[in-house]
């Protein structure tokens, strides 16, 4: 990336936007509800720039009913953010935080909830979701929620300062890195090789180099060697970094901890310094080795449960088309019953992965697989000719485009999958205005203490 202008730099951040002075006064506010972002709202007189005027308060660790002192951080057209200086009395689902770094951590927004709370503000939301856009879903059933440390994909920044090195998540609405000791989410072999990051990190990177570390854990084969875990590091400064001595250094640290591939940026694209096997992941009978940083479902239990979902929705369908297919995560289990299977997608390293696990499966006459960005070319009816079922998998933006064309198309059953409530039910209006019924919703919690919800939809005509 090129750097930047002296005249860019000297813009202000849209994160330094609305900032007050440290030494604004403390507001007392009482807690009335959980906002979608999972910060505790409430209501205040306050004025700013000589004018007072009544204003939403944006406080994370806070829960309705409580009555807080805060102290506020900006404000904008949305409301204040603040944080609490004093609790005054605590709402009887509180709980102690079991991690260290709650709430300065990015990757919890409720650590001090108790998990039932939780559920039912997540049930919650897609109720009120889905009644914004007069959506009725015939069944809404029980979440599915993954186990404690069961993340098997996690993002670390890294950072190598003077006299140390810093591995771990970016701060809540920042980007100072926080490293949570004893992380209650994520895979205890990702704790492992984040402490390990810090290490060589330290023993061999310059001072003031930053990166990105994709890990992801692949399911281990009975008798392999390694853990099946894949890392993928990224240079996040504009200087180059990879010199032969530190890619040696890299492929010599790579077996001491077990790893299946350790893979860096080369240029914006991946270069694999070290892979002992082909690192692979089953899906259904399909074994696939994911390109380097691919994006695979966070949890084992969140993709078995989305796949045992899709596979209910489209069973008996012969030929079905995979929209947003990535590496195939949810359509090769189905592959054994198809006759043939449609798979689109705009990353191509991914669906080339899909193709050659299918190809090497002895399916490959089975699939056809397409490039294309769905946002801005969504397939046509036309194009679905022979389709009966489709999966829909789209990124938290979701899919408007392709449901509008999906309305057209002649297609019997639709199984939506969604990680975010808010499009899912915007796409979910646009569906059943075309005719289809939303005959039940599964929430699926892969991210038990974020305001995160995964979501698969059954619709028919």
């Amino acid at each position: 990336m090129a750097a930047r202008s002296r005249r860019s730099s000297q813009k202000r951040s849209p994160r330094n936007e609305g900032r007050l002075p440290r030494n604004a006064a403390p507001i007392a506010v009482t807690i009335t509800h959980i906002g979608g972002r999972g910060d505790g709202v409430g209501t205040v007189r306050y004025t700013h720039n000589y004018q007072e005027a009544e204003h939403s308060v944006f406080v994370p660790a806070a829960l309705p009913g409580e009555n807080i002192i805060a102290q506020p951080l900006s404000i904008s057209k949305q409301g204040i953010k603040a944080r609490i200086l004093e609790l005054n009395n605590t709402a009887p689902s509180r709980q102690t935080p079991q991690c260290n770094a709650f709430p300065a951590c990015g990757g919890c927004s409720f650590q001090h909830w108790t998990p039932a709370e939780i559920e039912a503000w997540k049930y919650q939301l897609l109720i009120t979701h889905l009644e914004r856009v007069h959506v009725k879903a015939a069944s809404i059933r029980p979440p599915l929620t993954s186990p404690a440390k069961s993340r098997r994909r996690a993002s670390f920044h890294i950072k190598r300062l003077a006299d140390t090195a810093v591995v771990g998540f970016h701060e809540r609405m920042g980007t100072h890195i926080i490293d949570p000791d004893g992380c209650t989410i994520i895979d205890p072999r990702l704790a492992s090789i984040k402490t390990a990051l810090a290490e060589f990190a330290m023993a061999h990177l310059p001072i003031g180099t930053t990166l990105e570390a994709q890990a992801n854990l692949l399911a281990k084969e009975d008798g392999a060697p390694h853990t099946g875990l894949c890392l993928y590091l990224q240079n996040k400064a504009a200087q180059p970094l990879w010199t032969a001595e530190l890619q040696r250094a890299l492929c010599a640290w790579a077996p001491t901890q077990q790893l299946a591939r350790l893979s860096i940026d080369d240029h914006g694209s991946p270069l694999t310094l070290y892979a002992p096997t082909q690192p692979r992941i089953k899906f259904g009978t399909i074994d696939v080795t994911p390109p380097p940083g691919a994006f695979l479902q966070a949890t084992e239990h969140g993709e078995h449960s989305l796949q045992q979902a899709v596979a209910e929705i489209l069973a008996g369908h012969r030929y079905i088309a995979d929209l947003f297919a990535g590496c195939g995560t949810l359509s090769l289990p189905l592959i054994d019953q198809l006759s043939g299977l449609l798979a689109v997608e705009s990353d191509i390293a991914a669906l080339a992965a899909l193709k050659a696990g299918v190809d090497a499966s002895g399916h490959g006459s089975r699939l056809i697989t397409q490039d294309r960005n769905l946002f801005d070319v969504p397939l046509l009816p036309e194009e679905l000719a022979k389709t009966t079922g489709v999966i829909l998998d789209p990124p938290r933006s979701g899919a408007l485009a392709q449901c509008q064309q999906l309305g057209h198309a002649d297609i019997a059953t639709i199984a939506m999958v969604s990680c975010n409530p808010a499009s899912f039910a915007r796409d979910a209006a646009c569906l059943t205005a075309a005719g289809f019924a939303l005959d039940w919703v599964q929430p699926v919690d892969q991210f038990s203490y974020s305001n995160h919800l995964e979501l698969v939809g059954a619709f028919s005509r």
